[in-house]
């Protein structure tokens, strides 16, 4: 055996046992967030003679169309936290809520589907505008913009369109704070657009 394969041996078999010894990665964790609705009229039962309402699902703006937990340290930055994520994207987590929102109203039969797949009265159209952690003020607030319309299907005539901004401040500077506070944001903001539905279709 020459020289030059004795060393290429001996260069293979230190690369093996170093590589043998060498610890695991650790493992990302990343943590999974979701957006929940607590009503006291759950498991109510409502009149089968409600108008019926589709909601459809937000339209998210660029940035916020993505499981990642977005968040603002500057004016007009946006950036992601590395180890959480929602659920799904906000649009998706908020249609079934604010399905939910309507019925708890008690002046629709309210389901979450796509436009023209169930016979209905009314839709709920919206705009996800803004889903995201402010730091540019202290203490952090979640911050949600979504601009709604009311359409109703009977004569395909939009009722009324309406922008709603809710803030809500963090308990902590961090993404955990953020997602509480979204939830609470998101509570609040289901009330007032339930409201402008019921009374732009109070009969």
């Amino acid at each position: 055996m020459t020289v030059c394969m004795r060393l290429y041996l001996l260069v293979m078999i230190g690369l093996t046992s170093s590589c043998a010894i060498l610890p695991d990665a650790n493992p990302v964790i990343v943590n999974k967030y979701v957006l929940e609705y607590s009503t006291d009229n759950a498991g109510s039962v409502l009149p089968v003679d409600l108008p019926v309402m589709i909601v459809t699902v937000p339209r998210a703006h660029s940035g916020y169309n993505t499981t990642k937990v977005a968040y603002r340290k500057q004016l007009y930055g946006l950036s992601y936290y590395a180890k959480s994520r929602w659920a799904d994207t906000p649009g998706r987590m908020l249609a079934p809520l604010m399905a939910e929102a309507m019925n708890d109203a008690g002046a629709f039969q309210a389901q979450y589907a796509s436009p023209g797949a169930l016979s209905a009265s009314y839709r709920l159209d919206s705009e996800l505008i803004d889903f995201y952690q402010d730091f540019t003020v202290q203490p952090s607030q979640m911050r949600i913009t979504l601009r709604a319309q009311l359409v109703s299907l009977q004569d395909n005539r939009v009722l009324a369109t309406q922008l709603f901004d809710v803030r809500e401040t963090a308990a902590s500077e961090d993404a955990y704070g953020g997602v509480q506070a979204a939830n609470s944001a998101t509570a609040r903001l289901l009330l007032q657009l339930a409201d402008f539905c019921k009374s732009r279709t109070a009969r």
